[in-house]
């Protein structure tokens, strides 16, 4: 019987909103086995993973915790709608949004 002592509550939603296992593990060194074993609770993830993925997520540790219960701790409603949205698009597409939001960007920052 698996016992998922070692659930962070919002781990998974906050590593979906912002990319997948894979790119999260390859971001921080470790596999991506080893990702999914800490967000289904099977091993306990150490400190250091949960600081990454904070960073990474651009979220604080008490959100992942548990012990925040504003998901937006350091997100504004707007950023954390774009980060879910961006998660559900593929490799390509994202390659798309960033070259878009680029370009204006540049638009804004160089008026005509």
């Amino acid at each position: 019987m698996n016992n998922h002592l070692y659930l962070y509550p919002n781990l998974k939603a906050v590593r979906k909103a912002t990319c997948s296992q894979k790119e999260l593990a390859e971001s921080i060194g470790i596999s991506q086995q080893e990702v999914s074993r800490y967000e289904c609770g099977e091993t306990k993830a150490p400190v250091n993973f949960i600081k990454d993925v904070a960073d990474i997520c651009n979220v604080s540790t008490d959100y992942i915790l548990g012990r925040s219960r504003d998901r937006n701790d350091m997100l504004s409603e707007e950023e954390f709608e774009m980060l879910e949205l961006f998660g559900r698009l593929s490799e390509k597409n994202r390659s798309k949004v960033i070259e878009r939001a680029e370009s204006l960007l540049e638009v804004q920052e160089n008026p005509k």
